[in-house]
């Protein structure tokens, strides 16, 4: 059976939005928001909190996840990457075990709206393909490649991509990465070898960053979250379930 690790990193240093991962939004943390995704879906791997927060590490005891180290400062300032966090995390866990797991799924509790099926979707992806090294959630961008422009030396803006406007356009939005552990090693980085776009839209991509993020993220729950939706990867999954 193919082994994964769950890895949720949350540092405490926000500016924008201080303490984001522990206020409450509608009742509950962002942080818990994450674990009830995680257990919606039925998931039992290990999921491990990096944080250099005390209260934030208490929040994930709380919710029984592994806290068992404090991210060295080094990784969490603001020029510090996920990637240098989510890496220093997978080698306390394979000293533990004696060898890594097969493969990690970051959860960033950003995006507290991203519910189950998704997670489900990229695990089923992810056995299904053997030939995809990372599933990565995006939302798609209903542009043509000729309207989407970058600002040149001069200040003129040019377009960015020739193309005839038939292959859909993804960006990443941060609910979900999914990765082979040997890619993920290899490269350093969350995108690593080829990837598999997750598709999702909607409010349930929300990335809570801003004081704005949070009062669109207030907005939604008062009218009412929306189902669970997406392409997702809609070919059916033989494979035998992720532990």
């Amino acid at each position: 059976m193919t082994q994964m690790l769950i890895i949720v990193p949350a540092r405490g240093g926000s500016k924008r939005l201080p303490q984001k991962n522990l206020r409450p939004l509608a009742g509950r943390s962002l942080l818990a928001h994450t674990a009830e995704a995680v257990e919606s879906a039925g998931l039992t791997a290990p999921v491990l909190l990096t944080t250099d927060d005390e209260a934030i590490a208490a929040e994930g005891q709380r919710l029984g996840w592994r806290v068992p180290f404090r991210r060295p400062a080094a990784l969490a300032t603001d020029t510090a990457t996920t990637v240098e966090a989510v890496l220093h995390a997978l080698d306390w866990f394979s000293g533990e075990q004696s060898r890594d797991p097969d493969v990690v799924m970051v959860l960033q509790p950003t995006s507290p709206f991203r519910g189950a099926a998704c997670l489900r979707a990229a695990i089923a992806a992810l056995q299904r393909r053997p030939e995809i090294d990372s599933v990565v959630a995006m939302t798609a961008l209903h542009l043509p490649p000729a309207r989407l422009f970058l600002a040149a030396a001069d200040g003129v803006a040019r377009p960015l991509l020739d193309g005839d406007g038939r292959r859909p356009i993804y960006v990443p939005n941060g609910a979900l990465y999914l990765t082979r552990t040997k890619a993920l090693r290899r490269e350093s980085t969350l995108y690593a070898g080829a990837i598999l776009p997750l598709v999702l839209d909607g409010a349930r991509t929300v990335d809570i960053d801003t004081p704005s993020d949070w009062r669109l993220a207030e907005a939604l729950i008062t009218a009412g979250l929306p189902p669970e939706a997406g392409p997702f990867d809609p070919a059916p999954s033989t494979a035998a379930p992720v532990a």
